[in-house]
């Protein structure tokens, strides 16, 4: 909310507790905890406006400067707590402000700038988040980017006197550039912190504030143009492309092309790009943003301030944090390119709750979406969070992973607003040309419902020219067999005879090996991985992610561990194998994925075992795959053993199989479900896929679909 400093230190005296109610209804942040941080930190923060070293910026700001309180990026699902703004000599500026109500004592540097170790676990440093806060502005907010507005940023830790640690490397540049400061520290308070903004703002400037506060999601074009070039023709560009998927890649790319040149910008356009695993789809999305990026009738419409933008739309948390990884190994502040699905939905789940609070008759449920929308965009009085055609192109990839709520199973908590529709219908109604990358049977979460059919509907909905591109046998993974994918087809349709056809026409291009012993497994991946190939271990989801609250999971006894599995060992004795699931600090994949330096996973690759929400999209040279009993071959069919499903995103599906006793059409979904977790897990591979079962029966078909006997 904007509020002018002299109303909000008014509050605070007066009226602390109403400001913390207000805090909460648009934040929808109700917890005690969060509550409280505000009325310790709010107070502390006003002490610091009314220091006689801000006296004259207090009395400017006391009658028409601004500061901006909780305000969500726009295009974005982070907040920052406090945002100053005004204008310091001939421009206008902003001062981002990170409130800690932090225990600091006992806190240590962490292994590389940007990291702290806090209470055993690793954290992101204060100064970096605001550095994040404050790129993003510089690089992706229209009111910063049309004025050329500067933006700064500092913590105010208001829970402990001492910050030390925060300020010794690999953070002291950090810390220098993005300072810290303590409420309890008298010269921090009445000198330091005080000089800090006075430095940096001086005057108030109203347009700015009020530009600030309705400020949309935008793209500084040059910035992205750089990006755009270090992609296509630096280090860090994709790996090239092949055959049919170069044939895609110019499909699309010439569409794209062909709708711009036309400058048909008034008009919606849908491009619906279909493959199988491995076929591509990432690589040539990325490269598909990049030439457009740098297209000329792109550059030229930025000359002409439509700075509309290219974006990469990411429909899970897996996929968002590794994409916004790669762009960041391009530049630190180049994350902000990468929106998320959620981003693009009209309201908020807390204006629903609000409203529903007000108006509790006005909205429907999720199903008459429809009915809503009108409602909504009445309700917002046109102050959408993303307007129509606000962006020029978006690239969505992996698009199935969308989440539809016109299906039951998609009308829970997922971070955005179901009664508002579609996430799909949201990202076309938005964009004047979106790219759908999808292969429906990567979808396995039930959440994720979004069709082809579903895409076109939408099209059609809102008047956009609909094209599709395939790309069928394409295949960039599996040893570059298209016929290996088929094979995982039959052998999980449980045709043996079609499955060793097909085997015949991949075994000399796929690595394929079956371990009695995951210890003999284990031993076979760390040989390639000594070779200088990357490996990792993939299992679907059938044990539990007991270690998922741990903060130093690695550190266990074994029993403790997610994976406690007694099998024999090199010498053929028995000994329990014990491993972690994928651990995701911060719901940072990227761990597993990349395996960073200085990581227990950059120290050992194979110290934990990946699940198919993990691994979906990403592949590695080789995988070793925990065959385990939630799928097994029994009486010459798959069945579903539901005390080995722990996947929480199939628990609708598993709570009506059990009601079937294991049969019925219930049952039948359910075990497509896990069938398509295991194609998601037996795609991964680039040279060789290596097995270890759980159940001998399902040991021995899989091996009879490979060599026919």
């Amino acid at each position: 909310m904007l509020i002018t400093v002299r109303e909000f230190r008014q509050t605070i005296q007066d009226d602390i507790n109403g400001l913390v109610q207000r805090l909460q209804s648009i934040t929808g942040r109700y917890g005690d905890e969060e509550a409280n941080a505000w009325r310790i930190s709010l107070p502390k923060i006003a002490k610091v406006f009314a220091s006689p070293a801000l006296s004259d910026l207090h009395l400017y700001f006391g009658d028409r400067g601004n500061l901006s309180l909780e305000y969500r990026l726009p295009g974005a699902s982070s907040w920052c707590d406090l945002v100053l703004l005004g204008k310091n000599g001939g421009g206008c500026s902003a001062v981002v402000v990170e409130l800690k109500n932090w225990v600091t004592r006992g806190d240590q540097p962490g292994p590389r700038e940007g990291l702290m170790v806090r209470q055993g676990q690793v954290a992101l440093h204060p100064s970096d988040q605001v550095k994040g806060y404050r790129n993003y502005c510089q690089h992706f907010h229209s009111a910063v980017l049309e004025i050329g507005a500067q933006v700064h940023g500092c913590v105010f830790f208001t829970g402990d006197v001492t910050y030390r640690t925060y300020l010794m490397p690999p953070n002291d540049k950090l810390a220098e550039e993005y300072p810290c400061f303590s409420s309890l520290k008298e010269d921090d308070v009445e000198q330091r912190f005080p000089a800090f903004l006075e430095n940096k703002i001086r005057e108030p400037n109203e347009t700015f504030a009020l530009s600030f506060e309705k400020g949309r999601y935008r793209q500084d074009r040059n910035f992205v143009l750089q990006v755009a070039k270090i992609l296509l023709k630096g280090e860090k560009a994709p790996l090239e492309l092949l055959d049919r998927q170069r044939l895609a890649y110019s499909e699309c790319l010439s569409k794209v092309e062909e709708i711009i040149s036309k400058e048909e910008l008034d008009k919606r356009h849908v491009i619906i790009v279909d493959g199988p695993p491995g076929s591509g789809k990432s690589i040539i999305a990325a490269k598909v943003w990049a030439n457009l990026v740098e297209h000329p009738v792109i550059k030229r419409l930025a000359e002409e301030d439509d700075d509309r933008g290219v974006v990469m739309t990411t429909t899970s948390q897996s996929q968002n944090s590794n994409w916004r990884s790669l762009f960041k190994e391009i530049d630190p502040e180049a994350a902000g390119i990468v929106i998320k699905a959620n981003e693009y939905i009209p309201c908020s789940t807390h204006d629903v709750g609000k409203w529903k609070k007000e108006y509790p008759d006005l909205l429907g449920p999720a199903e008459e979406w429809r009915k809503n929308l009108p409602v909504i965009y009445n309700l917002k009085k046109g102050d959408i969070r993303t307007p129509d055609k606000n962006l020029l192109v978006s690239v969505v990839d992996e698009a199935h992973a969308l989440i539809n709520p016109e299906h039951s199973d998609a009308r829970g908590q997922f971070g955005f607003a179901v009664q508002a529709g579609p996430q799909g219908y949201h990202i076309i109604r938005s964009s004047v040309v979106s790219i759908f990358f999808a292969d429906v049977n990567q979808s396995f979460r039930e959440r994720e419902t979004t069709t082809i059919p579903d895409i076109k509907t939408w099209a059609a909905e809102l008047d956009a020219e609909v094209t599709e591109i395939s790309l069928a046998g394409s295949q960039f993974r599996c040893g570059g067999s298209s016929e290996y994918v088929d094979w995982v087809e039959k052998l999980l349709e449980g045709d043996r005879s079609s499955a060793v056809q097909s085997a015949e026409l991949w075994k000399n291009k796929v690595e394929c090996r079956l371990f009695k012993s995951i210890f003999e497994m284990e031993n076979a991946l760390r040989e390639k991985i000594n070779q200088g190939h990357q490996a990792r271990f993939v299992a679907s989801y059938a044990r539990p992610w007991k270690t998922k609250e741990c903060s130093m999971p690695h550190y266990l006894a074994p029993d403790k561990m997610d994976f406690h599995i007694r099998t024999t060992n090199l010498k053929g004795e028995l000994e329990h194998w014990s491993r972690i699931w994928n651990y995701t600090p911060d719901t940072d994949y990227t761990l597993f994925i990349k395996a960073p330096e200085g990581t227990p996973m950059g120290n050992d690759p194979l110290s934990e075992v990946g699940c198919p929400y993990a691994v979906r999209g990403f592949d590695f040279d080789y995988i070793g795959v925990l065959w385990l009993s939630d799928l097994k071959w029994q009486d010459r069919q798959w069945e579903i053993d539901l005390n080995h499903v722990h996947e929480t995103g199939l628990q609708n599906h598993k709570n009506r199989a059990r009601h079937e006793n294991g049969t019925g059409q219930n049952s039948m979904a359910l075990a497509e479900k896990i069938k398509q977790a295991y194609r998601i897990l037996l795609t991964r591979a680039i040279r060789g896929v290596y097995f270890w079962f759980e159940d001998e029966k399902t040991a021995d078909f899989v091996r009879a679909c490979l060599e026919g006997n």
